[in-house]
């Protein structure tokens, strides 16, 4: 017969070797998100920028800066981004008119660039900068895109020339990105030469292991992360699912951030998206006033 310590040595070496069991399932089932980024780029990011990215991202990040906790203001907020706004300018003054609610990201080397910033900011459209930068595989950014062979002098004159492209922009989010984003130097470059532009940087989130946010965030920028691509399939379907997920994160979360592009099936959806939002109680903004609302919450 045992004595009883010896009954309570057993019953502890069972419990450690319980958690030790328990320790490598979870370390196997969190080692699956390393597979994610094979093959996803094989449409290339210029026309599909979102096949790199998962269908579903998670609502937190361990990047240091930024509060994973959910920020809930007195009325949910939603703000989204019209993301390749430039090479068609007859798009581009569509939407414009359209009064639709959104925020314009304009790339910098389209030609109408400057003239679109300008007339979106006349007509009470925010403006932000869609920064080209390098992607995983073979696609092309577009000129004078941000590349991790870049030194800290290059870096900066790009970003000079881009925010020197789109007049009147209150922030910038990633055009392609998907190598540079996921490179902590590279990103240190960035935001190095935007530490002290006041502006916004919203993380398009084209690669699952992006850390530009955070990278963002402890250069003393706002940082913020995109949670639903409105059409990353391209049906009316997809799209009006799309919008409903994004109403609903907005709800659960306070607030959140949708990236579209200018699609003919993506403006059409968008044009009742103000009254589809007052019915589920939310409030459409522009994303530096849900940055501010976040700011004085996190503050508070």
């Amino acid at each position: 017969m045992s004595s009883p310590a010896t009954s309570v040595i057993h019953m502890a070496s069972a419990a450690a070797a319980a958690m030790l069991l328990l320790a490598g399932m979870a370390f196997q089932l969190g080692s699956r998100d390393d597979d994610l980024p094979a093959a996803l780029n094989a449409a290339g990011e210029q026309n599909a920028p979102i096949v790199e990215v998962p269908a579903a991202q998670p609502e937190t990040s361990a990047e240091p800066g930024l509060d994973p906790a959910p920020l809930v203001p007195a009325r949910p907020m939603l703000a989204v981004i019209l993301d390749d706004i430039g090479p068609d300018r007859a798009v581009a003054e569509t939407l414009i008119a359209s009064g639709v609610p959104v925020t314009l990201s304009i790339l910098p080397f389209a030609e109408a660039a400057p003239d679109i910033a300008r007339a979106a900011t006349q007509a009470g459209l925010e403006v932000f900068v869609h920064m080209p930068m390098e992607p995983v595989g073979l696609a092309d950014p577009g000129p004078n895109a941000l590349l991790r062979a870049h030194g800290a002098e290059e870096i900066a004159r790009r970003v000079r020339w881009a925010l020197s492209r789109v007049p009147g922009a209150t922030g910038l989010n990633n055009h392609m990105g998907s190598a540079m984003t996921a490179d902590r130097a590279a990103m240190a470059r960035v935001f190095s030469a935007l530490q002290s532009s006041g502006l916004v940087f919203v993380d398009s989130l084209t690669h699952p292991g992006s850390v530009a946010a955070g990278m963002a965030a402890q250069s003393g920028l706002t940082a913020l992360r995109r949670d639903v691509f409105l059409d990353h399939v391209r049906s009316p379907e997809a799209i009006d699912a799309a919008i409903e997920e994004a109403l609903q994160r907005a709800r659960q979360s306070g607030s959140a951030i949708a990236i579209g592009h200018p699609h003919a099936m993506t403006i059409t959806a968008l044009e009742g998206l103000a009254a589809r939002a007052e019915a589920a109680g939310v409030e459409l903004v522009t994303v530096s006033r849900l940055a501010e609302a976040r700011t004085r919450m996190q503050a508070s």
